[in-house]
C-alpha cells in the first residue's frame, strides 16, 4: 500500500490485525524488532518505528530498536537473541527501511516470514521475524545504495514511520482485545 493512500492506515493496520491474529499475537507477546540506524537518513526507518510505538505506550520490553538504542548491524543477532530465546516464545515483527523501483518509494510492504537486514547494502545478516513490514524510502541504485540512503528525504520516513507505528500499536491493540487477552500477556 502507499502511503499517500487515505485508506493506508486502516488498510495496514486490519492487514496486521489479520497477521498477528493467524501468528497467535492473541496470546504470545509481540516484540517488534525495528532495524536501522538514526546514523543514515533512509535507514532510520525502523529506530523511527520503535520510537512510535514507545510514544503511544507499547511495553519497552516489545520494542528493540529506537532512535536512543538503534537496532543494527553490528548488534543485531546480541539484542534479538534474548527474544528468541525468551521462555514466552514472542511474535517477533521485524521492521525494516528497502530501496526498491522507483514506482514503489513510499510503499508499506507486510509479508509473513522474516526478512534479511541489510541485504539491500550487501550486509550478510540473520534473518529476523515471523512477520515483516517493509517500507521502500528511496531507488536502489547498485553500488550507490548506501549513499542513496544516507540522501534519502526525512520527511519521506519519517511519515512512513509514523503510518508504521500508528498501525502496529493500533493491530496488536485490536487483536489483544478481541481476544479478551490479560495485560500480563504484553510484557515479553
Amino acid at each position: 500500500m502507499r502511503r499517500e493512500d487515505p485508506t493506508a492506515l486502516a488498510t495496514l493496520s486490519l492487514a496486521i490485525e489479520r497477521e498477528l491474529a493467524a501468528l497467535g499475537g492473541a496470546v504470545r507477546p509481540v516484540a517488534f524488532a525495528c532495524i536501522g540506524t538514526d546514523r543514515s537518513t533512509g535507514d532510520a526507518l525502523g529506530p523511527l518505528v520503535g520510537q512510535r510505538l514507545l510514544k503511544l505506550g507499547y511495553d519497552p520490553a516489545g520494542v528493540v530498536g529506537t532512535l536512543e538504542e538503534p537496532l543494527h548491524a553490528l548488534n543485531l543477532e546480541a539484542r534479538v537473541r534474548p527474544l528468541l530465546e525468551h521462555p514466552s516464545r514472542p511474535l517477533v515483527v521485524a521492521v525494516d527501511a528497502a530501496l526498491g523501483s522507483t514506482a514503489g518509494v513510499g510503499s508499506v510492504n507486510l509479508r509473513r516470514g522474516g526478512l534479511l537486514p541489510g541485504q539491500g547494502v550487501g550486509k550478510d545478516l540473520p534473518a529476523v521475524g515471523e512477520l515483516s513490514l517493509t517500507a521502500t524510502v528511496n531507488v536502489q541504485a547498485g553500488a550507490l545504495d548506501v549513499q542513496i540512503l544516507q540522501s534519502t528525504r526525512l520527511f519521506l520516513v519519517q511519515e512512513l514511520a509514523e503510518l508504521i507505528g500508528v498501525a502496529c500499536w493500533w493491530a496488536h491493540r485490536n487483536v489483544r482485545r478481541a481476544a479478551g487477552a490479560p495485560a500480563e500477556l504484553l510484557a515479553v
